[in-house]
């Protein structure tokens, strides 16, 4: 049989079983299959996602550095359950850091980019108006385009654990039936618009102000208990 010729496209990098493990444990996280303060045994992980005891420790540790476990040493490692004051803390310090790297980024994005990022928030505001969940690939495919750009990495660094903690509390919160629809369709539309006139002040106020305009989606998700008060 002849010897296959090598093909032109780059191989796809291979991921560490680490990145796997973590990536199925935030899912978990974020859909409920995890529930707010569960406990996690190390044992029951293993047999759960077939693997060895390492990945998932490792998994684990990421998950806490990005404040979605809490690890006490020796007593015990659990889902985090917020109080409704951590709740609103994530949310505007989540729009925080995502308002800088977007006023960074805007105007450093090329051509192809910008379309990319107009293109995605434009679906963003589309899924919204439609009453559609959150597009996760979608949303971290235009922040990374975004975080390239502002080719910061302190901000890379400091939104990988801010990203994934405010994620988190919007869609444990839209799994109970909660979401803010019609401000984030609004607020996409008119990010979408901003970055595609290169008006990277404007980026950066609509997104640095958005926390603002949830009053009603902050009263809702007060009633639906899920995060209690302090």
């Amino acid at each position: 049989m002849p010897v296959p010729r090598p093909s032109d496209e780059a191989p796809a990098p291979r991921r560490l079983l680490r990145d796997v493990v973590y990536d199925k444990m935030y899912e978990a996280i974020l859909d409920g299959t995890l529930e707010l303060g569960e406990r996690l045994n190390d044992d029951e992980l293993v047999r759960w996602l077939g693997v060895s005891r390492t990945p998932v420790r490792e998994a684990i540790a990421k998950l806490g550095e990005q404040g979605l476990v809490d690890i006490e040493a020796n007593r015990y490692t659990r889902i985090v359950k917020p109080s409704f004051e951590n709740f609103l803390d994530t949310v505007r310090s989540g729009y925080s850091v995502w308002a800088l790297f977007v006023k960074r980024g805007v105007p450093l994005l090329s051509d192809s980019d910008r379309a990319f990022v107009v293109k995605g928030l434009e679906k963003r505001a589309a899924d919204f108006a439609a009453k559609r969940p959150e597009d996760l690939a979608n949303l971290v495919a235009v922040n990374d385009r975004l975080l390239e750009a502002a080719a910061s990495p302190t901000l890379t660094r400091i939104w990988g654990s801010t990203g994934p903690m405010t994620l988190f509390v919007f869609r444990r919160a839209g799994a109970n039936g909660v979401f803010p629809y019609e401000p984030g369709a609004e607020f996409s539309a008119k990010l979408a618009e901003a970055v595609k006139k290169n008006d990277a002040d404007e980026a950066w106020r609509l997104v640095d102000t958005q926390p603002d305009r949830f009053d009603a989606y902050y009263d809702e998700v007060r009633a639906l208990g899920i995060y209690p008060p302090q």
